[in-house]
């Protein structure tokens, strides 16, 4: 090798001439690197070149050569002689020790550690830890910072080998992390204490453990002084080691949680830190919330954290999208995730009392910062904020008029998130709320609040009425074309959302305006040269499929061919998103299509089947060096160099990193992509089966993906997925299922084939899954398509696929599920939390769910899964939360519906439960608790029991037939529901006289209407039994049966109709005056 080539050649990496570089670059990969000569000369350069950034880069590059090289490693052969190699070790050493330059000392000991890597776990130079040791002990700083930085790059990439000496290191580390001189020691042992927590637990080293616990009150300390230095670099890496302490080995922090939830607490409000530094110490609270959030629960922080945030958002100086992550910006970041995580009373309670006073405030960052707080936690508990709405909302138009611009943009920002999770009740305030939008749309303030006002738009009219709608449409759609014209990319996309949000809530009254926006529409589809161009293409294409969406398929019909050309175009754009918005834009037009969508599913499965088959990863090929540039940082030398990154010293990616990793783009893609055959296979139906098998295939291989969103997508498309062959089955002539196993109707192969792989792949994913967002969405489906398919997919030859689901289904009542567990040391030691929050709720919310499609799909074998469940419903239904009790009695009325006469061992138990929830306080659990007794009534076979309580039943439900302006119009009407079960299942145990009086009174009802079938079936039976009270009565409820036979027309099903039609043909033939003054009577009696 020429040496002196090579050295130049290395040189001209430094040029900044980008040519140069590149010339230089491929020359070392292709030539010089191939050369096991290449690595001694690099260590020479290292060791003695005057340039400090050539010697850095030297030294980087070496680290990369060394597994090339240097053998040993999978039993490869030396490239290097043992006598160069000791020399290079030496010569290291020399350099990491004397080098004047910090970071070129790093990138040598960087070096060392490759180096060690390989030879230690083969027995060789066993005597370096020692060495290091030794000189981390030494008189000179120098040694002890190069010592200790060599021993933390030794614990990075040899963690096993380097563990078994635990106690060495720690009484070593005890000493160094107190170093009287050097901070960087401090620093570097802070870093190393870091990595042995990664590789020490307390099942095999207890004794470290509690060891290395000691010292994090010093650890907090070296973050503390690094913190307050201001040095970004060191911060950084100070602020990952207590990252990663939250989610390794839980007992390292468990007695000093509380002080490092206070410390970091603190340190997000210090003003005098950095803006960093305060970031930094937000994310890891944020951490703490997700990571230990039983433990933040239990620790009562959530009103102080949520307190502080606020304060901080109050610094909030520009509320325009960036990027840039400032205190204020992880403040709101940290409420929005706080809501979801903690209970209400810990986050939006507190928020909701301080909201009146930063509202208030002459200081209008403090009025921006409350409204800012109250958007950004409603996502989190919008059942909660619904409650609440009354003192909310006008707090919300109070600031949309508020003086300074500022604020009334914040107002817009908090009104959209209101609208986005509480569309329904904003829509109902639409008549104060759209005139002040367009107000705003009209006013001077300029594009900022333009745009958040068409973002308002968009939100709020998802929620309003088609009727409504219209009354805005001469005004709204105009201005807001008129926007969409302007030059501002931000303000056109905004504004063609809002285009998109306005036809959808028209419907078909959009068409007058179909015409002319398609034509002002259509020349942006074809948009390509620009990032803002591609982001608004997406735009208008999602925007033009709300509008195909609300004028129907007939007037859209000519605008598909090339607006579905449009979209395949974009799946060759290169642009992140807009791969998905071509997905969304096919899958709106299936929708609009069904069937008919058939031309068009060759294209469109091919795109979604690339997609979901592609690589997440673009790996180079074997052997080749992948060239990355990496930042040269440090006070001496600075600059950009480029790499030959052939270093494996990352390739093994630790398994404490999994939760922390970010989700690239590609899985999002294929998130969509998931979803996306979700909807067109259940929207095509018949003319999707071609396709089904590859589908079936691709999503089936995705279900144990990394990513929990292309899980959760995967596994919901398989359901949707056998829904739809069932459905298409059934089209076919397959026979309607029937409840219970064995199966009375046995479905074809190719559904029991289907459904074999989606219950296997449903129960591995349910037995291991953390995130439980996807476990709520698995249930969900789970519980739909028992209802429409029946128990098929349930059966097998064992019942395995039932007692495995109904484990799980335990599990999760239990909050035992591997969703709901956190890693926690002293778990035992948890108080019993009594509160949830809304997001875990709604996962034992749709356990229940689970349990009500089971026992829909079972019928009275349901009650074998009861024996296992009902102990869980009964916990919930006597819970502290109203919200846990309504919702449990709730299951429990629907499993005793389905049970029907299988609930007759359960009755004493259940009469006691519901007699005590009919007098809740709550008025949804009392409605619940009287539709569930009237159920107990009618199925239970023990007679003798619940008969003689008829009185005690009759005598609570009285009040409920009183019209209150107060009470939940549910209530009167289960009540009425549950009189009327009780008269079918034993009429000569009420007091007929008494009691249908009483409920005539409160007929017809007017919210619940599947209780009209019990009611009016009862009222046939008495007649049928001509029962002289109820003939009595005619005159009163002949007007009752004119109501509930007129629309609306869904207050009585079919069969309810028709017995209640031909009592009233009865009547008439026994006294026709009775009917002769309702003419719909007339009319139907005399129908034949």
């Amino acid at each position: 090798m020429d040496e002196q080539a090579f050295v130049q050649t290395l040189m001209s990496v430094l040029a900044p001439d980008n040519n140069t570089l590149l010339k230089a670059t491929t020359k070392l990969q292709k030539e010089y690197y191939k050369m096991p000569e290449s690595l001694p000369i690099l260590i020479q350069i290292v060791r003695g070149h005057p340039d400090k950034a050539l010697r850095q880069l030297a030294a980087v590059e070496a680290r990369t050569l060394v597994p090339k090289f240097w053998g040993i490693k999978n039993n490869s052969s030396a490239k290097v002689p043992d006598d160069v190699k000791q020399q290079i070790k030496e010569s290291l050493l020399l350099s990491a020790t004397q080098d004047e330059v910090p970071i070129v000392r790093h990138s040598a000991a960087r070096v060392v550690s490759a180096i060690a890597r390989i030879e230690i776990p083969n027995g060789l130079w066993l005597d370096l830890p020692a060495t290091l040791i030794q000189a981390a002990r030494s008189q000179k700083k120098d040694d002890r910072e190069v010592a200790t930085y060599v021993l933390f790059t030794l614990l990075d990439t040899l963690e096993d080998e380097m563990a078994s000496s635990w106690q060495e290191f720690v009484q070593l580390f005890a000493q160094t992390i107190n170093d009287p001189e050097s901070m960087s020691v401090r620093l570097n042992t802070l870093l190393a204490l870091g990595k042995l927590t990664e590789v020490l637990n307390s099942d095999e080293h207890s004794a470290a453990v509690e060891a290395v616990r000691q010292l994090i009150p010093a650890m907090v300390s070296v973050l503390k002084q690094v913190a307050e230095d201001g040095d970004e670099e060191k911060s950084n890496s100070a602020f990952e080691v207590f990252q990663m302490l939250l989610i390794v080995d839980p007992a390292f922090t468990s007695s000093h949680f509380r002080d490092l939830v206070q410390f970091f607490s603190d340190m997000s409000i210090n003003k005098e830190l950095d803006d960093d530094v305060r970031t930094k110490a937000l994310s890891f609270l944020l951490s703490c919330i997700r990571y230990k959030k039983l433990k933040i629960q239990a620790l009562k922080v959530g009103q102080t954290l949520t307190e502080r945030a606020m304060q901080i958002v109050t610094e909030f100086q520009d509320i325009a999208d960036d990027d840039e992550m400032t205190p204020s910006r992880s403040a709101l970041q940290m409420l929005d995730f706080m809501a979801a995580a903690l209970p209400p009373s810990m986050v939006v309670v507190p928020m909701l009392n301080a909201l009146p006073g930063y509202t208030s405030s002459p200081d209008p960052e403090y009025r921006k910062a409350g409204i800012l707080a109250l958007g950004h936690c409603v996502e989190g508990a919008p059942d909660f904020i619904v409650t609440q709405l009354d003192s909310i909302f006008p707090i919300v138009l109070r600031l949309l008029g508020d003086p300074e611009a500022r604020v009334r943009q914040a107002a817009l920002e908090a009104l959209m998130q209101l609208a986005d999770d509480l569309h329904e009740q904003l829509g109902k305030e639409h008549a104060q709320l759209i005139p002040i939008l367009i107000n705003m749309m009209n006013s001077n303030d300029g594009p900022e609040i333009w745009r958040r006002a068409c973002n308002a738009i968009d939100a709020v009219l998802v929620g309003v009425d088609q009727a409504d709608v219209e009354d805005y449409l001469p005004t709204l759609v105009p201005k807001l074309f008129a926007i969409f014209e302007q030059g501002d990319f931000k303000l056109k996309a905004a504004s063609v959302g809002a285009i998109g949000s306005t036809a959808i809530a028209a419907s078909t009254s959009f068409t007058p305006y179909f015409q002319d926006m398609m034509q002002g529409l259509s020349p942006y589809v074809s948009l390509k040269h620009s990032e803002e161009e591609l982001d608004l293409r997406g735009i208008v294409i999602d925007c033009m499929g709300s509008i195909a969406e609300a004028v129907g398929l007939q007037a859209f019909t000519p605008y598909v061919e090339p607006l579905m050309h449009a979209a395949d175009e974009s799946l060759h754009l290169g642009h992140p998103r807009m791969k998905e918005t071509a997905f969304m834009f096919f899958s709106t037009i299936a929708k609009i299509y069904g069937e008919e969508f058939k031309p068009f599913l060759d294209g469109t499965t091919k795109a979604l089947f690339d997609s979901l088959t592609q690589g997440e990863t673009e790996d180079g090929e074997e052997g080749e060096l992948e060239l990355n540039v990496v930042n040269v940082g440090g006070s001496a030398v600075s600059g950009t160099i480029v790499t030959a990154n052939g270093d494996d010293d990352d390739e093994d990616n630790e398994d404490n990193w999994d939760d922390l990793t970010a989700v690239g783009a590609v899985a999002f893609e294929k998130e969509v992509a998931a979803e996306t055959l979700g909807e067109i296979l259940s929207h095509c139906k018949h003319a999707f089966l071609p396709y089904l098998e590859r589908t079936v295939e691709i999503l089936r291989a995705m279900a144990d993906h990394h990513y929990e969103g292309i899980r959760k997508a995967a596994i919901s498309t398989l359901w949707r997925a056998y829904a739809t062959l069932w459905q298409v089955c059934e089209g076919q002539g397959m026979a309607k299922w029937q409840p219970g196993i064995p199966l009375h109707v046995v479905p074809t192969d190719e559904l029991m084939k289907l459904g074999q792989v989606v219950a296997q792949v449903t129960l591995e994913n349910l037995k291991t899954e953390t995130d439980r967002s996807t476990v709520t969405t698995i249930f969900q489906n789970v519980c739909e398509t028992l209802k429409i398919c029946g128990p098929a997919i349930l059966a097998d030859s064992d019942g395995t696929t039932i007692l495995e689901l109904t484990t799980q289904l335990v599990l999760v009542l239990m909050k035992q599920h591997p969703s709901q567990l956190e890693d926690v040391e002293d778990e035992l030691d948890l108080p019993e939390l009594q509160e949830s929050s809304e997001y875990d709720w709604l996962l034992v919310e749709s356990a229940m769910d689970v349990l009500v499609g089971l026992a829909v799909a079972l019928g009275p074998q349901y009650g074998k899964i009861w024996e296992i469940v009902s102990t869980h419903l009964y916990k919930y239904a006597g819970s502290s939360d109203p919200r846990e009790r309504a919702v449990s009695v709730g299951a429990i009325a629907d499993s005793i519906k389905f049970m029907e006469s299988a609930v007759t061992t359960y009755t004493p138990k259940l009469f006691q439960l519901l007699s005590h929830r009919i007098t809740d306080e709550d008025q949804d659990t009392k409605a619940n608790a009287a539709y569930a007794m009237g159920l107990l009534c009618y199925f239970t076979e023990d007679k003798t029991f619940i008969e003689k309580e008829y009185p005690k039943i009759l005598q609570k439900l009285e009040r409920f037939l009183a019209r209150n302006a107060s009470d939940n119009p549910r209530l009167l009407d289960n009540a009425a529901g549950c009189i009327a079960r009780m008269i079918m299942a034993s009429p000569m145990n009420v007091p007929l006289a008494e009691v249908l009086p009483a409920l005539a009174s409160v007929l017809p009802l007017t919210e619940d209407y599947e209780e009209n079938e019990p009611v009016y079936k009862m009222l046939v039976k008495l007649y049928q039994a001509s029962n002289a009270t109820v003939f009595g009565m005619t005159q009163q409820f002949v007007p009752i049966f004119s109501q509930v036979l007129t629309p609306p027309e869904d207050q009585l099903n079919d069969e309810t109709r028709a017995e209640l039609v031909e009592l009233v043909k009865f009547l008439h033939s026994k006294e026709p005056a009775l009917v002769q003054n309702f003419p719909a009577l007339l009319q139907l009696v005399q129908q034949q």
